[in-house]
């Protein structure tokens, strides 16, 4: 999350800048909009998320049938949405939606297929698979359904953390866990920036254009 935002704030000042959370769980990234300036509203289909997360600003529960008819179009600067897509239905309708309801940026965050962690591994069961999660992406099939499908263009890629798994566990065994989140969110991620945890990406919202009046002949 802190990633995500710090890559927004690149490319929009947020003093003053409206900011939807959309699935704001707990209120973490409410809490750090907050503090880097953004106007941040909270939306969370758990009631229990809204209590939680309303200590950090505005926080509302969401119309998961119609958000753009409960927030409107265009009624945010930017929209952010971290590791929800991943638990939807129909992530083309929410990311739609998402961008409908964004007037510049919407930045996102989902699980990466690319993640080196379980790479070497010669036996696929569900024992490390989140029951709640019915896809993911990488980079790739990402970007595909952002601007191909949903109205948006890519800005940047962001990236947080990348686990090496034979090198990341002899720094855990050799020199603690304190150097090994060092590795793995300076090093190695910046050695392999698309095997990330996380695709992290920001996409602007495409700009439609207007309807011509004339017929050509």
């Amino acid at each position: 999350k802190v990633v995500s935002l710090q890559l927004l704030a690149r490319h929009l000042v947020p003093n003053g800048k409206r900011l939807l959370d959309y699935g704001c769980g707990r209120g973490e990234a409410l809490k750090l909009a907050c503090e880097m300036g953004f106007e941040p509203t909270g939306t969370d289909s758990d009631p229990e998320c809204v209590k939680l997360a309303s200590q950090y600003g505005p926080t509302t529960r969401l119309n998961v049938d119609d958000p753009v008819g409960q927030f409107g179009r265009k009624s945010f600067d930017a929209v952010a949405c971290f590791h929800v897509l991943e638990h939807v239905d129909n992530p083309k309708r929410v990311l739609s939606n998402l961008a409908t309801m964004a007037r510049q940026y919407v930045v996102l965050a989902v699980p990466n297929l690319r993640y080196l962690h379980r790479t070497f591994t010669r036996q696929f069961d569900l024992s490390a698979v989140n029951e709640g999660h019915l896809q993911s992406w990488d980079h790739g099939h990402l970007r595909n359904l952002a601007e191909r499908h949903c109205g948006l263009e890519l800005v940047a890629w962001g990236s947080d953390a990348t686990i090496l798994p034979l090198l990341s566990s002899l720094s855990q065994k050799l020199l603690g866990n304190k150097c090994t989140i060092l590795f793995e969110t300076g090093l190695f991620r910046k050695i392999f920036p698309y095997h990330c945890i996380s695709v992290i990406g920001l996409f602007r919202v495409k700009e439609i254009p207007p309807k011509s009046n004339s017929i050509n002949a």
